[in-house]
């Protein structure tokens, strides 16, 4: 079954997936990104990416350096520019039309946007990279994915992770972990397995938005997906409602 519903793609992409062994930005995976993107775009994808800045910085580390919790999310957010920067112009060198939309202005390169701005960038093929958080600390980064997906008013909110999927158990841990194809919200809750937080969740719900768990450390993945679910698992807010049945 492939899921040609879903036309409008929020994508969530950690730091941590764009970073190399040896520096903070791996040069084939950036590569491989770009031609998925692009692949996809010619499949008439609208595509949006939430950048994280794990591979530049990481929250955890504000303990060791006696930084409180609001500067180290400031420092966050500004790092998640600097990916988004690099996207933009990896993008752009495959030909591309990319533009970065940031929660605070970053003069000649990030700007905000109002929502119906943003839609109509994805309706004329410009691939829209958010950037800077919502500006406002301690807030998660699922949340953050939520708030965009809805204000795109995105068919699928795609969380790019390790693992193929959603299982019910850590598989990197337990051999025997069972992969889950489809589950819905109040599953995923229920049963404790990560997927999202539930401000994420709700916020999804509301907009009858679900929520693709694939592996994103290989970008073909994504193409994958959307041609056989069962490469991931699908988060549905209900089962009656799967898209792209």
């Amino acid at each position: 079954m492939a899921l040609q519903p879903f036309k409008r793609l929020l994508v969530k992409l950690s730091g941590e997936l764009l970073s190399g062994e040896n520096g903070v930005f791996s040069a084939s995976y950036l590569n491989e990104l770009s031609e998925a993107v692009l692949r996809l775009r010619n499949e008439g994808k609208q595509i949006a990416f939430v950048v994280g800045g794990g591979n530049i910085w990481r929250g955890r580390d504000a303990d060791l350096l006696g930084i409180n919790g609001t500067d180290a999310d400031y420092i966050g957010m500004l790092s998640t520019a600097v990916n988004g920067l690099m996207l933009k112009s990896c993008f752009e060198s495959r030909g591309l039309k990319a533009e970065l939309v940031s929660s605070f202005l970053i003069e000649g390169t990030a700007y905000r946007r109002h929502p119906s701005e943003i839609r109509n960038l994805l309706e004329n093929q410009v691939t829209v990279i958010f950037v800077g958080g919502t500006g406002m600390p301690h807030l998660t980064t699922d949340t953050l994915a939520a708030i965009r997906a809805v204000e795109i008013s995105a068919d699928l909110l795609v969380k790019l992770t390790k693992v193929d999927g959603v299982y019910d158990k850590d598989p990197i841990k337990y051999v025997d972990a069972c992969k889950y194809d489809v589950l819905t919200f109040d599953e995923a809750v229920q049963k404790s397995l990560g997927v999202m937080d539930l401000a994420a969740f709700a916020l999804l719900r509301d907009k009858n938005i679900p929520v693709a768990v694939i592996k994103g450390t290989d970008p073909m993945e994504l193409i994958a997906f959307l041609h056989d679910p069962s490469k991931g698992t699908l988060v549905v807010p209900n089962l009656e409602e799967v898209h792209g049945e």
